[in-house]
């Protein structure tokens, strides 16, 4: 039987397919690439990003109170000075004392914290004289950025209904000053008592300190 040409050329063509398909099927089973299979493939990534706990506290203008020269009331009593925090009533200090604001605290850290104050001097050892008074108390700043001013678990009002005298010994004044811009600042007001034996002079407490631990 006589074999032409044309079947030779389609049996070959034939037997090529078959060799190319038993291929494609092989490599597929071995994983073969995309363009073999004509199918997409894709690999997943993951991306991570820590951020750490900084615990940064600051006080801010005025950094410092200045009650400047004045001259004592007379009668025999104290001379009593305040801040010029509007929650206590500040801003009347007699004869030509000054008004200066009270310190603000701002957290300008990322996490919450519980804010102490104290003093390496206490009333005696600042202003001397005969029952001097050196206290303070938190107060809200009054601009709606009040960190620490309201509920039972961010309660600095609990302090406001008596002075806080200076020591030695750190007390607690908010139990959590957060950090949102939005709310991370709250006052401390400051008092004096100068009585009339004190002696004069500049006084001068450079001890005063403000403390941050983790909140409550």
């Amino acid at each position: 039987m006589k074999v032409t040409n044309r079947a030779l050329v389609v049996l070959l063509v034939l037997a090529l397919l078959s060799i190319i398909t038993s291929m494609i099927l092989i490599l597929e089973r071995l994983g073969a690439p995309g363009f073999l299979s004509g199918l997409a493939t894709f690999d997943t990534g993951v991306v991570n990003v820590t951020i750490s706990a900084t615990t940064d506290i600051n006080l801010i203008e005025p950094a410092n109170v200045d009650f400047g020269t004045g001259s004592l009331v007379s009668g025999g009593g104290n001379t009593s000075l305040n801040t010029s925090d509007a929650a206590w009533g500040g801003g009347n200090n007699p004869t030509t004392f000054d008004d200066p604001g009270p310190f603000t605290v701002r957290n300008d850290g990322n996490t919450e914290v519980n804010i102490s104050i104290n003093s390496s001097n206490t009333a005696a050892t600042f202003i001397g004289g005969t029952n001097p008074g050196y206290y303070f108390v938190p107060s809200p700043t009054g601009t709606g950025r009040d960190g620490c001013g309201g509920d039972d678990s961010n309660n600095i009002t609990a302090y406001n209904s008596t002075l806080t005298a200076f020591s030695t010994t750190s007390v607690q004044v908010c139990d959590n000053l957060t950090f949102a811009d939005t709310g991370d600042e709250m006052n401390i007001s400051i008092f004096i008592d100068i009585p009339n034996d004190a002696s004069t002079g500049l006084k001068t407490d450079s001890g005063f300190e403000v403390h941050a631990g983790a909140a409550y």
